[in-house]
């Protein structure tokens, strides 16, 4: 293997563990959050019902009832503030047990580390023997990460983000449209395709296209089916779906009939503009 493609190996398996930490982190830190939250709000509640006697006095006990502290009242005051207490340590220790905080400094740190590393390697600005013990150092900071068998890690197609600018949602379009957009998020075997959707079905359209560096696009198709209203479509496909759509445009190429089709396994829609009227189309 040449030195070029052992750069991108590590490279490759650098972003991957960069998505897993990501995945991790947005995971995690919505959990802690929770649980801090039930902790003081439980907590609070529970001090506030058992503060009750002591805030109101002698009237407020009356008016509840609970001027006995055998009374039914008394006990149910009580029991609720005992269980709002109950679920407050719960939550506590929870947050505790899981090492949370600690967990999720860990892989924020271990992150913006690895980030730095990938730059230097893009950049070529770091020896790959180097880059490649940094990398090794990093992630042992991160066992839990690694060997969690809860975390579901997401695909590439999933970090694929996108918005379409042009044409605008029930605008009047020509056989020939101009489109144009943004789009973040494109890693390797990332495919982006425009498509025309109509009564549940999907013609992809012409061929992929490259976003710019700054993530715009531009792009022109062509549309001259019978459907008066139809929608637009940006798809991002992994590598076996667009080996799919290109079979599909090929057969269609050699027939002249572009059969309808669904949803191709493999692609996702990450936007789309509805409403679109074709001129001189009833």
């Amino acid at each position: 293997m040449s030195s070029s493609e052992t750069r991108e190996s590590l490279l490759k398996r650098l972003r991957d563990r960069r998505r897993s930490i990501k995945w991790f982190i947005d995971n995690l830190e919505p959990t802690g959050t929770r649980l801090t939250n039930f902790n003081i709000v439980c907590g609070a509640i529970a001090t506030a019902l058992t503060a009750t006697p002591a805030i109101g006095g002698k009237p407020l006990m009356d008016v509840l009832g609970i001027t006995d502290p055998n009374s039914f009242t008394w006990r149910i005051l009580f029991a609720t503030a005992a269980l709002f207490s109950l679920v407050s340590t719960i939550a506590a220790n929870l947050y505790k047990s899981h090492d949370i905080a600690s967990r999720l400094g860990k892989a924020q740190v271990c992150d913006a580390k690895l980030e730095g590393l990938e730059t230097l390697l893009e950049l070529d600005q770091i020896a790959l023997k180097e880059a490649a013990t940094q990398y090794t150092q990093y992630i042992a900071d991160i066992p839990f990460i690694t060997g969690s068998r809860f975390l579901k890690l997401p695909s590439a197609l999933d970090w694929v983000k996108g918005q379409i600018n042009e044409p605008k949602p029930n605008q009047v379009v020509e056989s020939t449209i101009s489109c144009s957009g943004w789009v973040e998020g494109v890693g390797p075997g990332c495919h982006l395709w425009l498509a025309v959707e109509a009564n549940g079905y999907i013609w992809p359209k012409e061929r992929e296209f490259v976003a710019e560096d700054d993530g715009s696009w531009r792009d022109t198709i062509y549309e001259e089916g019978t459907t008066a209203t139809f929608s637009l479509s940006l798809f991002v496909a992994n590598n076996q779906a667009n080996k799919r759509i290109r079979a599909w445009l090929d057969q269609g190429d050699a027939t002249g009939n572009y059969n309808r089709t669904r949803r191709v396994p493999g692609t996702r829609r990450i936007a789309k503009i509805d409403g679109l009227r074709r001129a001189n189309v009833s």
